[in-house]
C-alpha cells in the first residue's frame, strides 16, 4: 500500500463516525428531486454539501490531537497532502455517483427521458464549483490548522455565491452551457484539474514550512 493510500484509508477511519452526517445529503437531494430539481442543481448542492463536510477531517485531527498518529505513518509530507486530497475527492466523486443514480431513479418513476449532455454539464459545474471552494481551503488549513483558518475558509463560499447573485455574468454563463454544454463541461473540468494541481503545490508548500 502506497503512502497517499494509507493516508486516505486513515481518514476514512477517522471520518468513520460522521458517516451519518453524510445520510443528509441524501434526503435533501430526495427532496430537492421530488421538487423537479435538474441534474445541474442537484450535483451544484451535492458539491457544496461535500466541499462543507469533507474538509471537516481538519477539524476531527486538531480537535483530537492526532498530528502524532499521523506522524507515526512512514509516509512523505507530499503523500500527506495528496492523500488528503484524495480523500476528499473520494468524498466528492461518492457523491456524485449517489445523485445520479437517485436522479436516474426519479426519470425512471417519472417515465421521462434523460439528456447526457445534461448530465455532463451538471458534473462539470459541481466539479468546477467543488474544486474552487477546496482548491482555497485546503491550503489555508495546512498552513493555519482549522481553527485559524475557519473565518477564511469562508472566503470561497462567498466568492462562489457573489457569481451565483450576479444577475450578468450568470446569465452571460448559462445561454453559453445550454448552447455549448459538451464544450462548457470538458473546460470545466479541465479548469477544475488545473485548480487543484495548483492548491495541491501551494498546500505542499505551506505543510512543509509548518513541519
Amino acid at each position: 500500500m502506497t503512502g497517499v493510500a494509507r493516508i486516505t484509508k486513515l481518514d476514512f477511519f477517522i471520518m468513520k463516525s460522521q458517516g451519518i452526517s453524510y445520510l443528509s445529503l441524501v434526503a435533501v437531494i430526495l427532496l430537492f428531486g421530488l421538487m423537479g430539481s435538474s441534474i445541474t442543481v442537484l450535483c451544484i448542492t451535492g458539491a457544496w454539501f461535500i466541499a462543507l463536510m469533507a474538509t471537516n477531517i481538519f477539524a476531527i485531527q486538531e480537535k483530537n490531537h492526532l498530528d502524532r498518529l499521523y506522524g507515526s505513518v512512514c509516509v512523505s509530507l507530499n503523500e500527506v497532502v495528496l492523500g488528503r486530497y484524495t480523500f476528499v475527492f473520494l468524498n466528492y466523486f461518492t457523491s456524485m455517483v449517489v445523485i445520479i443514480i437517485l436522479y436516474l431513479g426519479f426519470v425512471l418513476c417519472r417515465k421521462a427521458t434523460f439528456d447526457v449532455p445534461d448530465i455532463m454539464l451538471g458534473l462539470g459545474l459541481s466539479f468546477l464549483v467543488f474544486s474552487t471552494i477546496t482548491g482555497i481551503q485546503m491550503p489555508l488549513f495546512f498552513k493555519m490548522g482549522y481553527t485559524k483558518a475557519k473565518l477564511w475558509s469562508v472566503i470561497p463560499f462567498a466568492v462562489v455565491m457573489l457569481l451565483v447573485v450576479l444577475p450578468s455574468f450568470v446569465s452571460g454563463v448559462l445561454d453559453f452551457a445550454q448552447s455549448h454544454k459538451e464544450l462548457f463541461a470538458f473546460a470545466c473540468i479541465l479548469t477544475s484539474c488545473i485548480i487543484q494541481f495548483v492548491s495541491y503545490h501551494i498546500a505542499v508548500i505551506f505543510y512543509r514550512k509548518q513541519r
